[in-house]
């Protein structure tokens, strides 16, 4: 078992990679044994759903990937979304001189998506040999013969779409691929699903997430709105083939004012997020190979130890860290809290710092280098803390591309703690310039959707800290008041707190072990 995770485990990436992509998909063992089960994200999977909303970090891939090894489905094709999108883009483009509804998109995305399905079964044993031939000669008719894969079967798709549309411009799309010949789309289709429901199979089409899918773009948004479509319309009970379609959080909102009807195409979507003591799972099953590949000796009088629970993967991280730190303002805090709190609750967030914590400075190794002392748990934190920002700026940079640089001139002219009118202030003499607009609430959204700041929690101040609730933590817009006092985020304060004065530590809500599932307990 330890040789198939040795490659991931190192000694300077003590807590593994942080991109699931870096890890074959080939290497099903190291992909379920790096594969942390107990949370609430996957359980909520056996629940189907057609749509995975996530920030960048927070598991979309991962989750996407686990249908390789937890046998959910019995066939899987994974599809490259920008490839297939700037494909069916190209398409729409030629249709745009008539008017294009968003059922015709989707059926078009219907059409081509359960092509990509035949093609996979035909490599199966799944079907006889009269409806082998009725699917082969289907995609015969569309240039679909003998694809390796399913790069090769849009592509095909495409050469094809393109010579019969050249060769008669009045032709639609969807009228060329669903066949006026004895052997339709349709026929293939039926006996598709005939042959999983007589053999019990199951099948699903995967649709990994983009960095910026351009949206701004008509022909893109057009074509975005027949898949939502679609994908509203898959998953149903009986289904036999689902589709798992990845989102970024950073953009849903603007997914949301491009789909045709949001109550339907969203209402199997499911938003991960996460707990503090679902990331300490996460963080302590990898701990525990990583003391097994290189310091087993260590390991040996802390088992036995069950570390689907969080006592037992809190005393496996007690082991090596210290209890508590001094932070810079010269505040004591746990340090598992301090460590969270630099956190958005991001599984890539959490690990990015264990990994930077965890690091051997200077090539120096001792025997047993634990407990980690006090600095390099501070300074791995500082380290990664501009990264880490930089990552956030990227993924909302398709919304708010002036981010960056609104947050370097404002940020440092406000404390942890601040007032609604002290925002305002700020936005007036250092934000317009920059921000692109002089709309205050714009500018509010833009940190707050952003995680920059956040709204203080009325009553759960204490004389060490101040509770702070982000937008992260909540599944709607966190809306502000006149009153309100507000907060900036520990990740954003590490890089742009300028005021050099010594100040309570904010702690975003959920980020303690103790806090209660912001999941259940929405405000």
């Amino acid at each position: 078992m330890l040789n198939t995770i040795r490659p991931y485990i190192t000694r300077d990436e003590s807590f593994g990679t942080i991109d699931s992509v870096d890890i074959d998909s080939s290497d099903l063992s190291a992909l379920k044994l790096l594969f942390e089960q107990h949370n609430w994200t996957y359980k909520n999977l056996r629940h189907r759903p057609s749509i995975i909303i996530g920030r960048r970090g927070s598991g979309k891939t991962y989750y996407l990937r686990s249908v390789f090894f937890d046998k959910q489905y019995d066939f899987y094709t994974e599809i490259r979304t920008a490839r297939v999108l700037g494909q069916m883009t190209r398409v729409i483009q030629r249709m745009t001189k008539d008017a294009v509804f968003p059922e015709m998109v989707s059926e078009l995305w219907e059409t081509v998506l359960w092509i990509s399905v035949f093609s996979e079964v035909k490599k199966s044993s799944l079907l006889s040999e009269d409806d082998m031939y009725v699917v082969s000669a289907y995609l015969d008719s569309v240039n679909v013969r003998d694809s390796d894969n399913v790069d090769e079967v849009f592509s095909n798709l495409a050469s094809m779409l393109d010579d019969a549309m050249n060769k008669n411009p009045n032709s639609g799309a969807v009228e060329i691929l669903r066949g006026y010949d004895r052997i339709t789309f349709d026929n293939a289709k039926s006996v598709i699903v005939d042959g999983f429901g007589k053999s019990k199979k199951t099948f699903v089409i995967l649709m990994d997430s983009l960095d910026d899918f351009q949206i701004d773009m008509d022909s893109v948004s057009r074509s975005l709105q027949g898949l939502l479509k679609l994908v509203g319309s898959m998953n149903k009970p009986r289904d036999v083939v689902d589709i798992r379609f990845c989102i970024p959080a950073e953009i849903y909102h603007r997914f949301l004012t491009i789909s045709s009807n949001p109550n339907k195409d969203f209402r199997r979507a499911l938003k991960l997020q996460w707990t503090a003591g679902e990331l300490v799972l996460i963080g302590a099953q990898r701990l525990m190979f990583y003391l097994a590949l290189y310091y087993q000796e260590f390991l040996k009088p802390i088992y036995p130890l069950d570390l689907t629970k969080r006592a037992d993967a809190m005393k496996l991280f007690q082991a090596v860290l210290p209890e508590k730190i001094t932070n810079q303002a010269g505040y004591q805090e746990e340090t598992m809290s301090y460590i969270l709190r630099h956190t958005q609750l991001l599984p890539r967030h959490f690990l990015m710092l264990l990994n930077s914590i965890f690091k051997s400075p200077g090539g120096t190794q001792r025997l047993t280098p634990f407990p980690v002392s006090e600095d390099r748990i501070t300074n791995g934190v500082r380290q990664m803390e501009e990264y880490m920002i930089g990552e956030i700026f990227v993924a909302f940079k398709p919304t708010f591309p002036t981010a960056e640089e609104t947050c370097k001139r404002c940020l440092p002219e406000l404390g942890h703690k601040f007032t609604m009118g002290d925002l305002h202030r700020v936005f007036t003499r250092h934000g317009k310039a920059v921000f692109g607009s002089d709309n205050l609430f714009e500018f509010q959204r833009m940190l707050l959707e952003i995680g920059a700041i956040g709204r203080v929690i009325p009553g759960k101040e204490k004389d060490v800290y101040i509770k702070g609730n982000f937008e992260y933590t909540v599944s709607h817009q966190l809306n502000l008041g006149q009153d309100d006092e507000l907060c900036v985020h520990p990740l954003f304060s590490g890089i742009f707190h300028g005021s050099g004065q010594q100040e309570r530590p904010v702690y975003p809500y959920g980020s303690a072990l103790d806090d209660a599932d912001y999941r259940v307990n929405d405000d």
